[in-house]
């Protein structure tokens, strides 16, 4: 999953060479830019590399205009530099980062979705960094995060944050509910009365294939009585499988969703930014979505939101079973393997400067993260933010797609989506999900850990 996928500005074309920003965008992070460059400057080697110039290449998944202040201060550290940021959104990056390695262009970091890292590094893409001298800057969970058989691979960029269940409180109103639902059965007896009042219980951006695996990360860690990360492990080892009954029964709970009406009319025909003009506009109570929404919702004018939040609902009987949601530990900065060594050094001051902690308190800031990757920096004093840090961060766990190889994701994706069309069965889809990773084993698939 995207580590924010949710700052909803214009498109960006994938293939996007220029790192020109507007005015106000580079006002917008002026701040985090201007802390960045005096810290650049400030201290002898951070950000500052001699000798090379010319082009620098930064693959990522975050968008040009939201990177410029940190481009800038790249620049300003480096006379004679230039940074050529791509933007490569999460669902394109293995299929356009591949064109760019076919055609032999100039790669040197990869800012990548941390879901895509476990990839990279197994596939000798990246180089180890486990030597570098600033691990204490990051939170542990984040280090462990991008680790792969004892080899910290890339450095954690951004926030702590995850999907969870966003709620319209004006749409609750409207119906005479003053308190959002703890449990699916009271979310059941809702229903009817938001239909009647014309709001949709759910939006979701179905057309987005790539965001359907979310509905099955926090139900599997309901249904495996909060051991998904073990189970999934399980799984993909081969002690278990995807046809089990506590992988099924998660299926189900999204089949449930449909079965019962909850999602918009059309649902899978909305993208993201379709799906959050539906929300905003007050025709759906609750979007399960991404914490970097926050800051979006801050920065526009929504007359008929009043935004919260909670986790997602409970939808198994044992009430003790955690109301867990899936998370992660920001973007995932590496180096790729293939730069060049004329560059090298460069690449090690920019990602110092990348992940320094004003560089990352302006990242948290324009994102809306509820929790720093960086230890000594506090995300936001947003109520909203706090209130996901208090809420919902203590039961974050790992986006499963960050265990599973790539072919089992795509499965997910599609079997999900079918199930919400009707046009499959959870049994048929965990089948068809089993039958793609029995492919992989006969392959030769090991999962590493």
């Amino acid at each position: 999953m995207p580590s924010d996928p949710v700052r909803l500005s214009r498109p960006v074309s994938p293939t996007e060479l220029s790192t020109r920003a507007t005015r106000r965008h580079l006002l917008k992070g002026a701040v985090g830019g201007a802390a960045a460059v005096a810290l650049a400057g400030g201290r002898p080697g951070l950000g500052v590399a001699q000798g090379y110039q010319g082009d620098f290449v930064v693959v990522s998944v975050q968008e040009v205009e939201q990177a410029a202040p940190t481009i800038a201060a790249i620049e300003a550290a480096n006379p004679g530099v230039k940074v050529v940021w791509r933007y490569i959104p999460s669902e394109r990056f293995t299929e356009l980062f591949t064109a760019a390695q076919v055609a032999g262009d100039q790669i040197d970091l990869m800012d990548l979705n941390g879901q895509d890292l476990r990839r990279y590094a197994i596939g000798g893409q990246l180089q180890d960094l486990s030597g570098i001298a600033y691990k204490d800057r990051f939170r542990q969970v984040a280090l462990d995060t991008y680790t792969i058989q004892g080899k910290l691979w890339a450095l954690p960029r951004g926030g702590i944050g995850g999907f969870t269940f966003f709620v319209n409180l004006k749409a609750l109103q409207a119906i005479g509910v003053e308190t959002p639902p703890e449990t699916y059965d009271e979310l059941l007896a809702m229903a009817p009365d938001l239909r009647q009042a014309g709001i949709a219980p759910f939006v979701h951006p179905g057309k987005n294939i790539y965001l359907w695996p979310v509905w099955q990360f926090w139900a599997y860690a309901q249904t495996s009585r909060n051991t998904a990360v073990e189970g999934t492990a399980r799984v993909l080892t081969g002690e278990a499988k995807f046809t089990d009954p506590e992988h099924v029964a998660a299926l189900e709970i999204l089949h449930r969703f449909a079965r019962d009406g909850m999602f918009i009319d059309g649902v899978n025909s909305l993208d993201n930014d379709a799906a959050w003009l539906q929300f905003t506009q007050g025709k759906a109570a609750f979007f399960y979505w991404h914490a970097g929404s926050i800051g979006t919702y801050r920065e526009g004018d929504f007359p008929e939101l009043d935004m919260s939040l909670i986790p997602p609902v409970r939808a198994v009987e044992d009430p003790n079973v955690a109301r867990q949601l899936p998370g992660g530990t920001g973007s995932a900065l590496g180096r790729y393997a293939e730069a060049g060594a004329e560059r090298a050094d460069l690449a090690a001051s920019v990602m110092d400067l990348m992940t320094a902690d004003p560089t990352i308190k302006a990242l948290n800031e324009l994102n809306g993260d509820p929790v720093s990757v960086n230890a000594n920096v506090v995300a936001s004093e947003d109520p909203l933010a706090l209130l996901y840090a208090e809420q919902c961060s203590p039961n974050q766990i790992t986006y499963l797609d960050w265990y599973w190889p790539p072919e089992i994701t795509r499965a997910f994706q599609e079997n999900q989506q079918a199930i919400v069309t009707g046009d499959s069965s959870p049994e048929q889809a965990a089948e068809s999900i089993q039958s793609t990773l029995d492919d992989l084993f006969a392959d030769g698939y090991e999962f590493l850990t």
